[in-house]
Formats: structure tokens, sequence, C-alpha cells
């Protein structure tokens, strides 16, 4: 999501986002068919797991590390950060937001915000990297049209409602709300901070790397599964859907009722599905690399 420096005459005419998304969340009523395809994906979730955990304990280390790698470069590739140079970073700085974030016991303010801090670092917008969160209110979402033009969707949640806003957040990550929806869950967290934008840059970054996390904590309670480590990252599935996951993000800010959460829910749990059909051909692959 392009989080643009606006100085926008007539700002009243462009909505803003708020916490009321918070509310919606609560009056949440999942229709049957964003139930039956969360089942669906689960059931695939589970045959897939079942595959990484049949290799050998090192080989299964070893090719969920490489999963790791792989999604960080994704994760800023897709916002047109230069993956080569993210893989050279990565190679001489060891420490990433995912494994710090992995590390935490209990996600806190402090941890979220620092979690945030390291995944900008060595990146285009490092020079937010030691800043909290965002201290104004010029910033908007949009994207820049040809010929320069801006096409702005809504203005970025006021930084006054920041501090609230994370800890409704984290309030709800910590709670058991929705927690037997481990894929729903975890995709309500994440649009939360996509939809927000409490960063400079770097938000929908962020909320896929904390739908990860989401996601792997409770397969581990919920399915009893103990993994070591996510088995499922989902950025490269978004690559060629970049413009329909802006403007699904756009429809929670604008109107964010059960229509809009069911669409977002849909689109992400068919890129959850896209995202096991890549890597279930990787594990057959180095099946028979192995063999």
């Amino acid at each position: 999501m392009n989080t643009i420096n606006c100085n926008i005459e007539k700002k009243d005419v462009i909505p803003i986002a708020n916490l009321e998304i918070f509310d919606s969340i609560k009056q949440l009523r999942f229709a049957d068919f964003v139930l039956d395809h969360e089942d669906f994906t689960l059931s695939l979730y589970k045959e897939y797991i079942s595959q990484i955990k049949e290799m050998p304990r090192d080989d299964q280390n070893s090719f969920l590390k490489v999963l790791k790698i792989a999604e960080i470069i994704d994760n800023h590739a897709l916002e047109q950060e230069d993956s080569f140079l993210t893989a050279i970073y990565l190679e001489v700085n060891a420490e990433n937001s995912i494994d710090y974030l992995l590390e935490q016991h209990n996600l806190s303010k402090e941890t979220f915000i620092n979690g945030h801090k390291l995944l900008l670092k060595g990146t285009n917008s490092q020079r937010y990297a030691d800043k909290s969160y965002r201290t104004d209110n010029i910033a908007c979402v949009g994207k820049m049209l040809p010929g320069g033009a801006r096409h702005v969707s809504y203005y970025a949640l006021p930084y006054t409602d920041i501090d609230e806003a994370i800890e409704n957040l984290l309030d709800f990550y910590h709670s058991d709300c929705y927690d037997e929806h481990m894929f729903l869950k975890s995709q309500i967290i994440h649009a939360i901070i996509a939809c927000l934008q409490i960063f400079d840059d770097g938000n929908t970054r962020y909320a896929r790397i904390l739908q990860n996390l989401k996601l792997y904590e409770l397969t581990n309670r919920q399915l009893n599964f103990l993994l070591d480590a996510p088995v499922l990252y989902g950025t490269r599935s978004y690559y060629p859907y970049r413009g329909k996951y802006r403007e699904l993000i756009a429809d929670l800010v604008l109107s964010p009722n059960n229509e809009s959460w069911f669409n977002w829910f849909e689109f992400n749990l068919n890129r959850m599905e896209d995202q096991m059909y890549l890597i279930d051909q990787k594990i057959s692959q180095y099946k028979r690399f192995v063999k």
C-alpha cells in the first residue's frame, strides 16, 4: 500500500481511516461460504504440514529456513524493494523482524514497534527505522497515476489515535476471539495494520508478517503440531494481484462491513491455497532430488 504525503485542498471530502474497524470485527458473523472455504483451506494446510513433517529433522529445519528467507525477500520485493540488495543485507545482518518476533514470549507495544523497526532496516525506508510510528496527519493512501497525478483513496488514521489503535490491536491479537478460525483471525490482524497505516512505511509488509506469525502460533496451539517455525508464508502469491489486494484494503477502510470482510477473507484464503500448491511442488521436487 503506497503511503503518500498529501497536501490537498478540501481535505474534508477525502475519507479518513478511523477506529471503527475494531467495532466491525466485534460484529462479524462469518457467512457459511466463508467458513466452508476456510475448512477447505485448513484441510489443504494439514496435508501440506504432514508433507513437511515427513522430512528428516535436519532437512525440515533447512527447508523452513529457506522458506523464511524467501519470504523476507518476497515481502520487500512486493513493495518494490531491490531483492538483490535485500538478500545481501540478510547475509550481512542476521537479525530480522521474523526471528525477532518469534523470540518474544509476548507481543507487547514495545516489541510490536521494535519488530517494525527491524523490518525497515536496510530498505529504502531506513530513515523511518528509528521512529516508533507516524507523528503527523499528512499521510494518505493511494497511487500515482501516469503523468504524475495522484489518486487518493483515504487518509491514514490520525496519529493521535495510533496509541489506542495499537492497544486495541494487541488486545485482539492476544484474545481467544476467533482462535478456532486460525486463517480468518490471522487475516483480520493483517487487515487492521494494512488499513490503519500506523507507520510511515512498511505497513502491509508488517501486516503480512504478523498474519504469518499468528497463523503459526494458532497452528501449534489449535492443531498441536508443535512446529519449530512457520511453514506457510504467502507473499509470493500476492504478486499477480497487487491492485486487487490494495482495493480490498481500501474497501475495508471505506466500508468496514461484512461484505468487505468476506471479500477480504476469500481473497486471502485463495492466496494461501496458491502458496501451498506452489510449495507442495517444491517439496515434491526436493524429495526427487534427495532420492
